[in-house]
């Protein structure tokens, strides 16, 4: 009985990735005698084949694998696993870019999704926003020494020519937000976590008018806030090439206080994304958000509609709400894939609807055909296998009440 619970797991195919890493990432493995090998955690509920393959599932579905493989052997006695793994690609270039004509952004940088072979996260940016400049830096860690805490450092900027929306007209403003933070996490099992963090932000908007020009809305804001956050992430995604089935989960709810005022400002929204395989080419997504926030009757309202986000070929942030319904529906067919097994194809049909409420509205204004919008169209995806989420993405879409309202939405990764 002690041989069969010393089941040794040994690995090839470590380039970049610690042992350490697979350690953090399953609670079917646990340290081994040597720095090298693991020891398998005998699940009483499950055979040694089936939990072995359930095993190697985990194993490419983190970002740090391609492909995973395992082979059973014995050795004076002992029971040894030895697994050939396939690291994958985890350094990618960011590069997105779309919008409307008058309106449009592009980005690049770099995302580093396996730093320092841990499975931490690095990445940076620059952004172009209506030729206003942008960045993000930001370092993600969520097993601090092997443990179950974990931490995230950022800071930002986005400026960007934003619409405000008063009684009387629609007033563009130039929009600045430079922002520091904070978080602490702690992973529960694999897959299901949670975090804490506050951070810290300037937001300044400055009005665009022509001169002599009399538009609603002050001409310059500068407001200093703090924030607070917390989120719960439940992950239960498996992947199967350039296809994924299983679903994800996202709640968040932040608190923020402007220096210098009373009372404070809340918002929580959820993410529920759902995969389903069909056939053999088939993959059925869909995404549903819903947020609510403080009902402020002012422009400054936080949900935005902007075809990075939720409704793609409608603009960048071209309406805002205090509270929103949002529902992606996406089929990807695969229509290639190489021989080696090295890259694939997608096309994509898709329906973005979305819903607003408008500040210091009911909630009902999310039922009203003026706060709707639903566009429909169509894309490409170019996918390599050899790396975790690696996607050239492109789709047009094209407003179902209104054809001429339409536009091109281009990046890197899947949209949802």
């Amino acid at each position: 009985m002690k041989a069969e619970a010393q089941i040794i797991q040994q690995f090839e195919g470590l380039a970049r990735t610690q042992v350490q890493y697979l350690l953090d990432k399953s609670n079917d493995l646990r340290a081994g005698s040597t720095s090298d090998a693991l020891i398998l955690v005998r699940s009483k509920e499950e055979s040694l084949t089936d939990q072995l393959a359930r095993l190697r599932q985990d194993m490419v579905n983190l970002p740090a694998f391609s492909q995973a493989r395992w082979q059973l052997d014995t050795v004076g006695g002992e029971v040894i696993v030895n697994w050939q793994l396939e690291e994958g690609r985890t350094v990618f270039p960011l590069v997105n870019f779309g919008g409307i004509r008058g309106n449009s952004y592009y980005q690049l940088g770099f995302n580093d999704i396996h730093f320092r072979g841990r499975g931490q996260q690095l990445t940076a940016f620059y952004q172009s926003n209506d030729g206003e400049h942008n960045y993000y830096l930001g370092l993600r860690n969520a097993a601090l020494h092997g443990s179950r805490w974990g931490y995230a450092l950022e800071s930002r900027r986005y400026a960007a020519v934003e619409p405000l929306y008063f009684p009387t007209a629609a007033v563009n403003y130039r929009y600045s937000n430079l922002s520091f933070g904070i978080d602490g996490s702690y992973t529960f099992k694999p897959g299901q976590a949670i975090t804490l963090g506050i951070s810290t932000f300037n937001e300044r908007y400055r009005k665009i008018s022509e001169p002599g020009q009399v538009t609603p809305g002050p001409e310059r804001a500068n407001l200093q806030k703090l924030l607070f956050k917390f989120s719960h992430t439940l992950d239960r995604l498996d992947q199967f090439g350039e296809r994924t089935a299983g679903s994800h989960h996202q709640s968040i709810a932040q608190a923020v206080r402007t220096f210098g005022e009373t009372g404070g400002f809340l918002i929580a929204w959820h993410d529920v994304r759902l995969y389903r395989l069909l056939g053999r080419r088939g993959n059925l997504a869909a995404r549903l958000r819903t947020g609510i926030s403080s009902n402020n009757d002012s422009p400054f309202a936080p949900f935005v509609l902007d075809s990075q986000f939720n409704i793609r070929g409608s603009g960048n942030r071209i309406d805002r709400g205090t509270a929103q319904l949002v529902l992606n529906l996406e089929y990807r067919h695969s229509v290639w894939r190489d021989k080696k097994e090295r890259f694939a194809a997608q096309i994509v049909g898709f329906s973005d609807f979305g819903t607003w409420r408008s500040p210091g509205g009911e909630i009902n204004d999310l039922l009203d055909s003026e706060s709707l919008r639903h566009f429909i169209g169509g894309g490409i995806r170019l996918i390599s296998l050899k790396a975790h989420n690696a996607v050239i993405r492109l789709d047009y879409g094209v407003d179902v009440r209104n054809t001429r309202e339409r536009g091109l939405v281009a990046g890197f990764g899947q949209y949802f």
